[in-house]
């Protein structure tokens, strides 16, 4: 433990489950520093919910690699030295294609979002902050293989593959993963659908956004647990999974 404020920056925390997951962190005590690429004054109206003394909010577009590090470095620079500085990654997007639909665009897009942006930040978070820790949001599907949404499986599998390796690399720095399954209706997304598939699972029913926020706290209070991913899916990976409701290709 630093002594110093605990700082949450939690990306795309102003929307659906990040919401959730920001309100939680609130009432545990942390400051929340909010991510936003779209929706910035929603974002700085819930800093102002948030905080006693507003944080302002990050503004970055993930899919420019680059100019997101390089502003995250700045951002850095910014906090007390002893901080206690967690990044909860859970900004993302959400495209389905498949073999015949697949683009690099989409494809390199999706990588820079779910896996470039969350592993280049957490190596320049442990580098400043060595005893802070980064909390990723990943998907069931990481362990439950189908061919709907493959630019986004994959790179959500990327970053669960590279979860314990930097564990591993950057201890103390603490670095571990929530898996949702469905939890809010997808836009676009069959409803009556998506709650019959959310039924059809081992603990019958969606998770809500809470459950996964829940998940996210006990992680980043959870000291001496690292490299650790928490399914919060009602047992869904467990299943042959197709995305309930998914749009059309």
């Amino acid at each position: 433990m630093s002594g110093g404020p605990r700082i949450a920056l939690v990306t795309g925390g102003h929307a659906r489950v990040g919401l959730a997951i920001s309100r939680a962190l609130a009432a545990q005590g942390w400051q929340v520093l909010l991510h936003a690429f779209r929706g910035v004054e929603r974002a700085q109206a819930l800093d102002r919910a948030l905080n006693s003394v507003p944080l302002g909010v990050w503004q970055a577009d993930f899919a420019d690699v680059e100019a997101t590090l390089a502003s995250f470095d700045r951002l850095l620079d910014t906090l007390p030295p002893q901080a206690e500085l967690a990044v909860v990654f859970n900004a993302s997007i959400f495209d389905n294609d498949d073999r015949d639909s697949a683009t690099l665009a989409n494809f390199r897009a999706n990588h820079a979002v779910h896996y470039e942006v969350p592993v280049l930040m957490t190596l320049a978070a442990a580098r400043r902050f060595p005893d802070g820790q980064a909390l990723v949001l990943l998907d069931q599907n990481v362990e439950n293989l189908h061919d709907q949404f493959l630019s986004y499986c994959l790179s959500k599998g990327a970053m669960y593959a590279a979860l314990k390796r930097l564990a591993l690399t950057l201890a103390p720095f603490r670095v571990n993963a929530v898996a949702p399954g469905p939890t809010l209706l997808p836009h676009g997304a069959d409803a009556v659908r998506f709650e019959a598939a959310a039924l059809a699972s081992p603990l019958r029913g969606a998770s809500t956004p809470e459950d996964v926020a829940d998940a996210v706290v006990w992680l980043m209070g959870a000291g001496r647990v690292t490299a650790q991913t928490i399914f919060v899916d009602a047992g869904q990976h467990l299943k042959q999974w197709r995305e309930p409701a998914a749009p059309s290709v």
